[in-house]
């Protein structure tokens, strides 16, 4: 008999690379890439992984010409989380917290 696979995810999981940044510690922040990224969380390429268990805030721009047409600029996703799994090359990271703001804001922050 043929053993069903099932997927154990709660969201369904995309295909997105795009640019994000990562903020932890104090000041300090490193600009990665994701691979995938669902509604709970993301995995980001990184040559040298953060340690599980660190706390992130992740903010990922999303370029959409029909929103910037409308509002002038871009659109930032800001989510809280933490570093859940590494390997050799990147690391993944699980939601905890979001706020979607437009480009425009990110300079207030």
């Amino acid at each position: 008999m043929a053993q069903q696979s099932y997927n154990k995810r709660k969201f369904e999981r995309y295909d997105l690379q795009v640019p994000a940044q990562v903020d932890f510690g104090d000041s300090a922040t490193i600009e990665f890439c994701t691979r995938d990224i669902s509604a709970s969380g993301a995995y980001l390429y990184a040559a040298q992984p953060l340690q599980e268990g660190v706390k992130v805030t992740l903010d990922i721009i999303l370029s959409n010409e029909h929103m910037e047409r409308i509002t002038g600029a871009k659109c930032r996703i800001r989510v809280q989380g933490m570093v859940v799994r590494c390997d050799t090359k990147g690391m993944a990271v699980n939601f905890s917290g979001h706020e979607i703001m437009h480009a425009g804001s990110m300079m207030d922050n």
